[in-house]
């Protein structure tokens, strides 16, 4: 037995226009969704700066994961014998201090330099805290960052 399937072609390639028509012009919609699938904006990066894979593989080396930036040290920790040898301000309260570190020599700092003082420890550093007219707070500590000199 043969059977015959009749369908109405009028209504089907309607259908099949509208659907092929409607697929063509672009909607509000259908920009929105185009946007949110957009790669994303890769910026150039300073050659100068460290990256963050620089501290990645610092951080594994070393197996201080994470400590970037100055890390006081205890206060069991070795401080130099220093004088506050003078003092520059051209604004009030914006201050530089001439800081003399016995045997290694006299520095001008701001407050939140960090810097070391022994080449024979390349990670151990002071930090100046606070400078004031009649004196210069320090704390030492170690260095957990690539600092690039330029």
């Amino acid at each position: 037995m043969k059977r015959t399937y009749r369908t109405d072609w009028g209504a089907g390639c309607l259908l099949l226009l509208a659907t092929a028509a409607s697929a063509e012009t672009p909607t509000a919609i259908d920009y929105a969704t185009a946007a949110a699938y957009r790669p994303p904006v890769v910026h150039a990066r300073d050659p100068f700066t460290p990256s963050q894979a620089m501290y990645e593989a610092i951080g594994a080396s070393s197996g201080a994961a994470g400590a970037f930036g100055f890390v006081p040290s205890p206060e069991s920790a070795d401080v130099p014998k220093m004088k506050l040898r003078g003092l520059l301000s051209k604004h009030p309260g914006d201050f530089i201090a001439l800081l003399e570190i016995t045997g290694v020599g006299t520095f001008m700092v701001r407050e939140g330099d960090e810097f070391n003082i022994d080449p024979s420890r390349p990670k151990s550093a002071i930090r100046i805290s606070k400078i004031t007219r009649l004196s210069i707070t320090v704390e030492t500590g170690w260095l957990g960052s690539i600092r690039v000199l330029r």
